[in-house]
C-alpha cells in the first residue's frame, strides 16, 4: 500500500452528506485487493483528537497521506469522481513512473497528455516546439502537492498542437537536471525550440494556465503558417523569438500596442479589418506586437508611444504612424508600396532585357 486518501467529516455537515455517495463510489472503485491506495474516512465528532492533530477546521477535508508519512497532500479540486481519480493518477504516476517508464528509453512516452522525459530523450524532444516541463524530486512535498495539478494540466492540453506538457524526475535523471541547473523543486521551465524562455512561479491550475497564456505561441504566432499564408488568421502576433522570421515578408505592417492602452483597444477592430483585407496577399503581412509581453522588441524598435504603426518594406522602415488613421488610408498606404514593388520589379526586368538585346547586337 502506497498511501491513504482520507475524508474528515462530520455527520451534521450538509456538504459531507451530499458528497458521501461520490466518496463511497470512489472507495468501491479503489479499495480492491491489489490497490496501491486505500480510501478511508474519519468522523470528527467521534475522533475529534485525531482531527485536531491534523488541523481539520472545515468539512469535508480530503487528505492524501503517503506511506510512512504524516504530512498530507490536501485535495482542493472539484469534488467529483473524475477529478478525484485524476488526483490519484497523478500521485500514482509520480510514485511508479520509474518502473512503468523505461528510464533509458530514447522514445518519449506520452500518457494522458504527459511527456515522460529522461536523460536519453529530452534533448531531441525539446529541440523543436513549445514545452512546459516540470523538474521534480519524488521526495519533495511541494512536488508531491503539484503532481495531481500537473497531471490535470497535461490532460487539458493533451490535444493542443502547439504545447507539450512534460516532466523529469531528477532523482532518476541527474545528468539532465544538472545540465538545466535545477537547484530547487519543483522547477517549471518554458522551453521553445530548445531555448529556455522562462521559469514559472505558480502552484495552482489558474496560475499555470495564466503563465501558458502569457508564454505560448499559439496559432496566430506560428511563423510557418503565416509565411506560407496557409489558413492563417487576419493578424499575426509577433514575439521576441519570431520577430526576425516574420520580417522576411516583403511588406510587414506592425501595430505596436499594450493591453492597458485605451487607444490601442480602439485600434484593434480596425487592425483586424486591415488584416482581413490583405489576408490572401502573399507579399503582405499584417501583424501586432504586445509591448508588455515582448518588451525587448519594442525597446529595440524604439517605440515610445502607443499605438505605433510601422510599415517595413524588405526589413526597412518606410512609414511610421503614431496613433490612428482611417482604414481606407491604411489600405492605400500598403497598396501604394505594393505597386511600387511591382513597378520596380518591372523596371529591373526591362533593364535586364535591354542589356541582353545590346549583348546580342
Amino acid at each position: 500500500m502506497d498511501g491513504n486518501f482520507v475524508m474528515f467529516y462530520a455527520p451534521w455537515c450538509r456538504h459531507c452528506t451530499e458528497f458521501h455517495p461520490i466518496w463511497a463510489e470512489l472507495a468501491e472503485l479503489v479499495n480492491t485487493k491489489d490497490s496501491k491506495f486505500a480510501i478511508a474516512q474519519v468522523d470528527c465528532t467521534i475522533h475529534y483528537k485525531l482531527c485536531n492533530e491534523n488541523d481539520i477546521t472545515g468539512y469535508p477535508t480530503l487528505h492524501y497521506y503517503h506511506k510512512n508519512t504524516f504530512t498530507p497532500i490536501e485535495y482542493k479540486g472539484t469534488r467529483d469522481l473524475p477529478s478525484l481519480t485524476l488526483f490519484l493518477s497523478g500521485i500514482f504516476t509520480m510514485k511508479s513512473e520509474g518502473t512503468n517508464i523505461e528510464k533509458d528509453s530514447t522514445e518519449v512516452k506520452i500518457y494522458s497528455g504527459m511527456a515522460y522525459l529522461n536523460d536519453h530523450n529530452i534533448e531531441k524532444f525539446v529541440s523543436k516546439g513549445q514545452h512546459f516541463i516540470m523538474f521534480y524530486a519524488s521526495w519533495c512535498k511541494a512536488s508531491q502537492k503539484l503532481a495531481p495539478i500537473w497531471a490535470e494540466l497535461a490532460v487539458q492540453y493533451a490535444h493542443n498542437q502547439y504545447i507539450q506538457i512534460g516532466k523529469v524526475n531528477c532523482m532518476d535523471n541527474e545528468m539532465t537536471c544538472k545540465t538545466f541547473d535545477i537547484k530547487q523543486y519543483p522547477y517549471l521551465m518554458w522551453i521553445v525550440n530548445g531555448r529556455i524562455m522562462g521559469v514559472a512561479d505558480a502552484n495552482n491550475m489558474e496560475g499555470l494556465k495564466t503563465y501558458i497564456e502569457k508564454m505560448s505561441l499559439t496559432e496566430n504566432h506560428d511563423p510557418e503558417k503565416f509565411m506560407k499564408k496557409k489558413k492563417v488568421l487576419p493578424v499575426a502576433r509577433i514575439s521576441e523569438e519570431t520577430f526576425e522570421t516574420f520580417l522576411e515578408k516583403e511588406l510587414v505592417f506592425i501595430n505596436y500596442f499594450a493591453p492597458w492602452c485605451a487607444h490601442c483597444m480602439q485600434m484593434s477592430p480596425l487592425w483586424l479589418k486591415l488584416g482581413e483585407r490583405f489576408q490572401n496577399e502573399t507579399r503582405v503581412l499584417i501583424a501586432d506586437v504586445d509591448c508588455v509581453q515582448s518588451k525587448p522588441v519594442c525597446e529595440t524598435e524604439k517605440i515610445n508611444g502607443l499605438p505605433t504603426l510601422i510599415l517595413y518594406k524588405q526589413k526597412k522602415i518606410v512609414n511610421v504612424e503614431h496613433g490612428g488613421r482611417p482604414l481606407e488610408s491604411l489600405i492605400s498606404l500598403v497598396t501604394e508600396h505594393l505597386q511600387d514593388t511591382v513597378a520596380n520589379t518591372s523596371h529591373e526586368q526591362t533593364a535586364k532585357e535591354d542589356i541582353l538585346t545590346k549583348d546580342e547586337l
